[in-house]
């Protein structure tokens, strides 16, 4: 067991290089309340990541001096695990260590939702997919009712919920059923509601659930962490069910119904304060509904909780070479649909297959698109500073440790049999990394030039076979499978914050601009913020966006290295397309045996819809998945461009403005 004196971490915190919103972003993410009160610090943190991985297998499968190597490299931003590991790895009590989750379906309806939802309260994003294929089995809605939430006048919270309560029935009525004030009760409460519209046809007409258990708003969750919710956003989300359901009596749900049902369970969680729920929904090109899934997002106030993607495959791309109207339709009502909203994205099953042991089970992506999952499967994942060595030696030994850090991870807890059973057979695993182009910019490489430079293709499939290398031993040391995948470039959003890096491989987006971060509404650290730089968050009504100008660190660094700024540090909207594209398909191509998560960004009128088409149409079969996002293209964008009079108007910082998602569907945590 590794361990630090006060006196220790004391002077660790006092030399802590944050990147210019790290600290405030570490502060209101990962820092967990100690039983003392106070908040951890960093070296606090990373102390409890590093013993809580270790102790997950016996200490002889530990090298000797590990723990210290990990304490420094995560303690240095070198290398750092996932936000889920930042979070509660070493946490007494049960780690749910995984990032993401497929939520498949089952013979019993209400497994898919109560899956989603647990997992969501867990604080893991969740994939699915709704084509038909999945969902065509299921029977219409067998029964409808009305629905009455009681709660006590004792509760602290009944006046904020009195308007929503039953006028028939009290919280004295015997017949209620009562909700656990947990996790496992929130979840129960679904499962017993879905169950009585999918159970035998029955004579009840009234159905009663009541919430006086349910701890108040601003309660500390002691466990997961964080700012209880109260009853509110959980009444919402059983009536909006109810009240779906109850319309929908004696019919088959569609796709879309199945997919409002999960927004609204997400958006309860959102409500709940645990995270900005993280959701990616995948659909097929052949199914008769693909158009009105395209087109689902249109009305911006709905199904803001996940990201879109197209599930096409190797038919698509023959049925397009025959001059297939269906496949033609599909593509161009998409992309259009892309080049104004920035969805749906693709995603290519039939490339997604290969390599897999059971290529068949693979059903959809994490919300970001990076690792392709089996039904109940989940993502694990970690990532290295690609800038954050001037040592080569050291940075493979990172990934090297990094890679065993996951595998580790894969021996957390794991309450479903099914991800169990699956975890165990494919133990997939996800080292990433972030600050690429940084990395660039340091050796005199442009960003649209990296992809066909021969130093970053023979640096990167080095990486790769370093971590290909060190699973297969640790795995067979362990006694377990090698896992079937094991690289992956994530966005690493607030990862890549903390040491003020660039995301994943995204080429900045500006030199010079505005990264809004989001805030639940009841966060105290809004009080730090200037008034005007605080705006209300238009896809939730309980969270707010905090504005920062900034200076891109890039520009420091060519300046001191005297570099040309301009021309060596490239932002988006002076990178073409194809280059872009190509980027992300030699890493596809080299590194990532999982997928590549990348969003293209271009700029309105620099390329028609037909020059658009014709070069996404021909990386596509190279690429997992991809999205184009044409900037601004909704409003109150996660970053803008600024120019420098602007930044040096609002006293700026130096840092980077790019963030993990795009689209108003990421975490909070």
């Amino acid at each position: 067991m590794l361990s630090l004196s006060a006196a220790e971490i004391e002077e660790l915190n006092k030399k802590v290089q944050f990147g210019v919103l790290g600290k405030a972003v570490y502060e209101r993410t990962y820092s967990r309340i100690k039983p003392n009160g106070e908040k951890e610090t960093w070296p606090e943190t990373v102390l409890r990541v590093v013993n809580g991985n270790c102790n997950l297998v016996p200490e002889r499968y530990i090298e000797a001096g590990e723990r210290e190597k990990l304490f420094q490299l995560i303690y240095q931003f070198q290398a750092i695990p996932a936000g889920r590991s930042l979070w509660v790895s070493g946490v007494p009590g049960r780690q749910f260590l995984f990032n993401c989750h497929n939520s498949s379906w089952t013979e019993d309806i209400s497994g898919h939702f109560t899956f989603l939802f647990d997992e969501l309260c867990k604080g893991g994003g969740v994939g699915s997919n709704y084509s038909c294929r999945y969902i065509q089995h299921y029977l219409p809605v067998q029964n409808r009712f009305d629905l009455h939430i009681v709660c006590s006048q004792n509760h602290p919270d009944y006046l904020s919920v009195q308007d929503k309560l039953s006028t028939k029935f009290s919280a004295d009525w015997t017949g209620s059923i009562s909700i656990e004030d947990s996790r496992e009760g929130w979840v129960q409460a679904l499962k017993t509601l879905l169950q009585y519209f999918w159970s035998e046809p029955f004579e009840e007409r009234e159905v009663i659930f009541d919430v006086s258990n349910i701890r108040a708003k601003g309660s500390r969750i002691k466990g997961f962490g964080g700012i209880a919710s109260g009853p509110v956003p959980l009444i919402v989300m059983l009536q909006n069910i109810a009240a779906l359901l109850n319309a929908r009596y004696s019919q088959k749900l569609t796709s879309l119904d199945f997919m409002l049902l999960d927004h609204l369970i997400a958006a309860c969680v959102i409500s709940g304060n645990v995270r900005r729920s993280a959701r990616m929904s995948i659909k097929s090109w052949k199914d008769p509904d693909i158009l009105d899934f395209i087109n689902c997002k249109l009305d911006e106030s709905s199904h803001w909780t996940t990201n879109i993607s197209v599930e096409i495959d190797d038919d698509f791309f023959k049925a397009w070479k025959k001059g297939n109207k269906h496949a033609k339709t599909v593509f161009n009502k998409a992309v259009e649909a892309m080049l104004t909203r920035g969805e749906p994205g693709f995603w290519n099953r039939s490339l997604s297959q290969v390599g897999e042991t059971e290529p068949e089970r693979i059903e959809s992506t994490n919300p970001c698109g990076e690792i392709a999952l089996q039904g109940f499967e989940n993502c694990n994942l970690g990532h290295i500073n690609l800038a954050g060595f001037d040592d080569e030696q050291q940075r493979q030994e990172a990934f090297r440790l990094m890679a065993r850090f996951l595998i580790r991870n894969t021996f957390g807890d794991i309450l479903n049999k099914r991800q169990k059973e699956i975890v165990s057979r494919n133990r997939r695993i996800g080292v990433g990394f972030f600050g690429y182009q940084t990395w660039l910019v340091k050796n005199g490489i442009k960003y649209s030039e990296s992809h066909h430079n021969q130093f970053v293709i023979h640096s990167l499939k080095k990486y790769y076979q370093v971590v290909r290398n060190a699973v297969r031993e640790y795995a067979f040391a362990l006694r377990i499978p090698e896992p079937v995948k094991v690289t992956t470039i994530a966005p690493t959003g607030t990862i890549a914050l903390l040491p003020g890096e660039t995301t994943g491989i995204q080429p900045i987006y500006t030199r010079y601009g505005i990264r809004r971060i989001r805030y639940a509404d009841n966060d105290p650290q809004l009080t730090e913020f200037a008034p005007q730089d605080i705006e209300q968050d238009i896809y939730s009504a309980t969270t707010k966006a905090v504005k920062f100008y900034y200076k891109d660190r890039l520009v420091e660094i060519a300046e001191h290295l005297n570099f040309d700024v301009k021309d060596l540090v490239e932002q988006q909207d002076e990178i073409h397309l194809a280059d872009m594209l190509s980027v992300q398909a030699m890493i596809q191509d080299v590194y990532a045996d999982n997928a590549v998560s990348f969003t293209a960004n271009i700029l309105p009128g620099s390329l028609t819809k037909k020059e658009i088409k014709g070069i996404l149409l021909s990386y596509l079969p190279r690429l997992k998945g991809t999205t184009i996002m044409v900037d601004e293209s909704r409003p109150q964008a996660p970053y803008e461009r600024v120019s420098a009079a602007e930044f040096e108007k609002h006293n700026g910082l130096i840092g980077h403005g790019n963030l993990e998602c795009t689209n108003g569907a990421c975490p909070i945590k």
